[in-house]
């Protein structure tokens, strides 16, 4: 393995390092600010990809790191996958380890870094076209894997959802910058219905843009590929790639060894791990007159291959539109287990993405947090997630659901003409209300009781009505009726132990305003609305 201090220099000697001679820096300029959302999330994916590498590259660290290539296969009964195989905390067997194939590694990435474009890219699996049986030993089923695929990715570079929703397309690969998405298909899973096409082993293949592309020098020793070179080709550039990976790739590699091969590590994850892993090199492709892809050629021991190839970035705005949302009109966003909120010192996942139009958010899993400028109106799900909310404008304008996990609000964000619902038995304290001041809401349901007056906080507010599943000195202004019709005695009962022991709970008005509050939190929300 590479020392540590030689790879802290990789990033910026892999466009220069690869076997071609004196390449050619191909030109580009930014035109963004240097705060923009969008280069904040590629600076992130950089950042967190080469942190990630160096430490798998440690040789000092003990227990030994393991860093190899697997291609997770469809397994049992069910046949589904788990998450991708990254584990940056250490065991007793390793002290880190990666182990999966190319888009489990970029989805492992984005997990972490910006899960909402995680998200847009899993909801691709679901499409029709992705499930469907093309012809007799052709079939795609892609609804049971964890994440898409190569061709998958590729497929939605190509549609005319992606820049809305996310990915801001590249149209030529000369002009990759680092951050950027690359993804091709190949044979039959570049065209599914074509069946002239043949049905490779590789579907394709998925990597993260470390470098600027540089132009192969063609008098090269086998520059073209033992003649695989298509005759339509008229340059070749060498893109420096961050990827998963068993075939060696042409220079710089970091994962090849003083022999210039991948070799397996000293503690082997299971069986079938291959030499090889996450880590960067540096990928030929081959373009046309008119800079589209014609072929890629990984490493100086392959040949050139056709293939469909598309690059996107990842862009600040993503439209909540039918383009991304499951049957539910929401977008499901599931965090792994074990993508990290930090990983170095640095935190990950909370670049500001601006979220508009009319779906809704489906949290399901893991730590989530929404900064951005978002207006959309669907509305957001909270089932098992830790949600953070850091924008006044981040829950969007729809109503919110808190019916697992929590929800912390560090500024008043839940919009005035919302309902906020909040399940039966949450956990005391869920719902964290680290504010100062009152965020107007409409309505407010606690279980199947509806509240549409007075003042709403936790024990440490000086809120009408106090219930345990409230944290934080701020306060929930419900707006739906005037507070004056709570001065005199409380519009519903306060706090869910009163609400067990009322055994005719009603969700009208006429319920809410009869209903005699019980139970400390009661009396306190009592006390306080006589201003004792």
């Amino acid at each position: 393995m590479l020392s540590k201090t030689r790879l802290s220099i990789l990033f910026f000697i892999a466009a220069c390092g690869s076997t071609q001679h004196a390449p050619t820096a191909v030109e580009h300029t930014s035109g963004r600010p240097a705060d923009d959302s969008s280069a904040r999330l590629a600076e992130d994916t950089i950042r967190f990809s080469m942190t990630v590498i160096q430490a798998l590259s440690d040789d000092a660290k003990n227990p030994p790191v393991s860093n190899s290539y697997s291609h997770q296969r469809l397994l049992g009964p069910r046949k589904r996958l788990g998450e991708p195989q990254v584990h940056l905390e250490p065991a007793d067997q390793y002290s880190l380890l990666a182990s999966t194939d190319c888009s489990g590694w970029l989805s492992f990435v984005l997990n972490t870094v910006s899960p909402l474009h995680q998200a847009v890219l899993q909801v691709q699996r679901e499409r029709d076209e992705h499930n469907r049986v093309y012809s007799e030993g052709f079939a795609l089923r892609e609804h049971r894997r964890p994440w898409p695929r190569a061709f998958v990715v590729a497929q939605y570079f190509r549609s005319h959802d992606a820049p809305a929703t996310g990915f801001e397309l590249v149209k030529s690969f000369e002009d990759l910058r680092p951050g950027d998405i690359g993804a091709y298909a190949m044979g039959r899973y570049a065209k599914p219905s074509d069946e002239s096409r043949p049905k490779p082993r590789d579907t394709g293949h998925v990597f993260i843009v470390a470098g600027t592309p540089s132009v192969v020098d063609p008098t090269i020793k086998g520059y073209d590929g033992r003649g695989t070179l298509s005759e339509d080709a008229t340059k070749v550039i060498a893109v420096p790639v961050i990827d998963s990976s068993a075939t060696v790739h042409f220079d710089r590699d970091s994962r090849k060894n003083a022999h210039g091969r991948y070799t397996l590590p000293e503690v082997r994850p299971h069986s079938r791990a291959k030499p090889g892993g996450v880590g960067t090199g540096t990928i030929w492709f081959a373009l046309s007159e008119e800079g589209r892809v014609l072929q890629r050629r990984i490493g100086p021991h392959q040949r050139y291959r056709p293939v469909l190839a598309r690059a996107a970035r990842l862009s600040g705005t993503i439209a909540l539109d039918e383009g991304v949302l499951d049957g539910g009109d929401a977008l499901p966003v599931r965090v792994f287990d074990n993508s990290p909120a930090e990983f170095g010192g640095i935190a990950y996942g909370d670049a500001p993405v601006h979220l508009t139009g009319e779906g809704a958010l489906r949290l399901g899993s893991g730590r989530l947090v929404l900064n951005g400028d978002n207006d959309f109106s669907g509305g957001v799900t909270v089932q098992a997630a830790d949600l953070i909310v850091d924008s006044p404008t981040g829950l969007g304008t729809g109503d919110v659901a808190v019916r697992g996990g929590s929800m912390t609000l560090h500024q008043p964000a839940i919009p005035d003409s919302a309902t906020l619902s909040v399940v039966e038995g949450l956990a005391e304290g869920a719902i964290r209300l680290d504010f100062k001041g009152r965020d107007l809401v409409q309505n407010l349901q606690i279980g199947h009781t509806m509240h549409r007056c007075g003042t709403w906080g936790g024990p440490d507010s000086r809120a009408m009505f106090v219930d345990p599943v409230f944290s934080g000195k701020g306060i929930l202004e419900l707006s739906a009726k005037p507070l004056e019709s709570c001065s005199e005695a409380p519009e519903a009962s306060s706090g869910r132990r009163a609400k067990r022991r009322n055994a005719e709970t009603r969700t009208d008005d006429t319920a809410s305003s009869t209903s005699i509050p019980t139970g400390r939190s009661a009396r306190l929300g009592l006390l306080r609305a006589l201003g004792l």
